[in-house]
């Protein structure tokens, strides 16, 4: 991984908030990105994207502008420089808000170095290249389904080749339906695709270890979030009594909670989301981390499926331990409006075009015109 390739100086940049929307299927709204554009003074662009978080938007844009401004001071750019910076800046007060804006910054500087390099941002991330890259569809709404909707749903995702299938059976359910959707979405897919299931946390710890027994004949490939990420006692005890892989870190950032997390064996699979971890170094130091106690990765990316899903798909293209990479379908069609994506779904299967970074091309009028906020400012003057 080079961590020093000399970007030169950054001279502007330009953040998009796009608009909270219906999907295109009316199967959910979609919540509001957080894109950026950079700008280096050699005339270089990279693009990169914040986790965007309900009420926090401009908060986390802000915290953007002001790294921007701060590391467009710096000479001779380079991820290392950037990373030794905002650790500097952070003076070990991360959180949420700050690393989805250190994502952000990250990602765009790896797509100006694979520029910079002509090469795809994974061949500068590891000579070793694991492809294809396999995904797992998520079935989530934040409209409330009754259950022969998202049946139908699911039956058309697997029209569309997929062959792992994330539900959410807590949603909007009672403990006793839960268990009962489970077992008819388990036996729909049958031996077609893997059965995901979100927890989403719920609030009652001893329902919850009743559900996870109950639903045991089903088989579910995964449980992710069966708990609070944070109380990591809770997730070992679940992850001892579970036949199923248990999934935790969507909800957190930085190496040291995912290092505890590994070194007490507190789950199978570990999901931090691509652009909320603090950045692709981070991601990466996960995995090598996780590798050594035989646990996987699998990205989380509730985000657009333009910008963070193809950073998403170099990252779990040179991770040895990868598991699988998140895909949201309606998302994906959101993202055609105004972005040529980087890559292609054959199956169950991501094949990453080999265009230089990231290897995504976005339409700034159509993204404009998607947006609520633009801000752009030219820096150093």
């Amino acid at each position: 991984m080079d961590l020093n390739i000399n970007i030169g100086r950054i001279s502007n940049f330009k953040i998009f908030i796009t608009k909270s929307t219906e999907s295109k299927d009316g199967w959910t709204i979609i919540k509001p990105f957080i894109l950026m554009k950079l700008y280096s003074t050699d005339g270089l662009e990279g693009w990169g994207e914040a986790f965007s978080i309900k009420y926090r938007e401009n908060a986390i844009t802000s915290i953007i502008e002001r790294l921007l401004e701060d590391i467009s001071n710096i000479e001779n750019l380079t991820i290392h420089k950037f990373r030794h910076r905002v650790a500097e800046i952070a003076d070990n007060h991360k959180s949420l808000d700050f690393c989805a804006a250190t994502s952000a910054i990250e990602i765009a500087l790896w797509d100006i170095s694979g520029k910079i390099k002509a090469l795809p941002v994974h061949s500068i991330l590891s000579e070793e290249l694991i492809t294809p890259v396999n995904h797992y569809t998520t079935c989530w709404s934040s409209i409330s389904h009754e259950d022969d909707v998202i049946m139908n749903r699911i039956r058309e995702l697997l029209e569309h080749g997929s062959k792992a299938v994330k539900i959410y059976p807590f949603q909007n359910r009672n403990l006793n339906d839960s268990i009962k959707f489970v077992t008819k979405v388990s036996d729909l897919l049958g031996s077609k695709a893997r059965l995901l299931l979100d927890l989403a946390v719920p609030n009652n710890f001893k329902e919850t270890k009743k559900f996870i027994d109950e639903i045991s004949p089903s088989n579910p490939y995964w449980i992710e979030e069966p708990v609070d990420g944070e109380d990591i006692s809770k997730l070992v005890e679940v992850k001892n009594d579970s036949k199923s892989k248990i999934v935790t870190g969507e909800k957190q950032c930085g190496v040291n909670h995912f290092n505890e997390l590994i070194l007490r064996n507190a789950a199978d699979i570990l999901n931090p989301d691509i652009s909320c971890i603090g950045g692709i170094v981070e991601m990466l130091e996960i995995s090598k981390n996780a590798k050594t106690k035989n646990i996987f990765v699998s990205p989380h990316c509730w985000n657009s499926m333009s910008v963070s899903a193809a950073a998403m798909i170099h990252v779990c293209s040179v991770m040895p331990n990868s598991e699988m990479a998140e895909i949201f379908i309606e998302h994906l069609e959101h993202s055609k409006d105004y972005c040529e994506s980087a890559f292609t779904i054959e199956n169950d299967k991501l094949l990453s075009n080999k265009s230089p970074g990231l290897g995504i091309k976005i339409d700034e009028k159509n993204l404009s015109d998607l947006s609520d906020h633009i801000f752009e400012a030219k820096l150093n003057g």
